[in-house]
């Protein structure tokens, strides 16, 4: 499956979707402009997954989001969701890393709640 490499901008995150290099990653602010096109290509390429056979190991989703609008939020609820279907019905071992600043109580926050929401059990990683 070809890759996603999305260079961060001023409104959106660097983005890394890369299963030869096993490397799926989501870094720096959120907001695009247009929602729905930012993130239509990254939904569509997680649901390819199921195309695939699954892999073996854990496979770390890694999210490093210093900040993130309302709009960016319904859609990473999305991929949570998806993360957590992929992984019950084709077997995968997605595993959803939530780093944030350890000063940063909003983004820890909005990780407890993604996590308490999506039903996916999420690593947090203060850095």
């Amino acid at each position: 499956m070809n890759p996603i490499k999305l260079e961060r901008t001023e409104y959106t995150p660097d983005v890394v979707l890369d299963l030869e290099s096993r490397e799926l990653s989501f870094r720096g602010e959120c907001r695009p402009e247009n929602v729905s096109n930012f993130f239509t290509p990254i939904v569509e390429w997680i649901e390819n997954l199921k195309t695939l056979p699954p892999v073996n190991d854990n496979l770390p989703v890694v999210f490093n989001l210093d900040y993130f609008n309302s709009s960016s939020a319904k859609y990473i609820m999305d991929i949570f969701f998806l993360i957590s279907d992929i992984n019950k019905e084709f077997n995968y071992n997605l595993e959803i890393v939530w780093e944030y600043d350890e000063d940063d109580e909003d983004v820890y926050e909005a990780g407890v709640e993604f996590e308490d929401l999506s039903g996916v059990s999420f690593t947090f990683k203060a850095l």
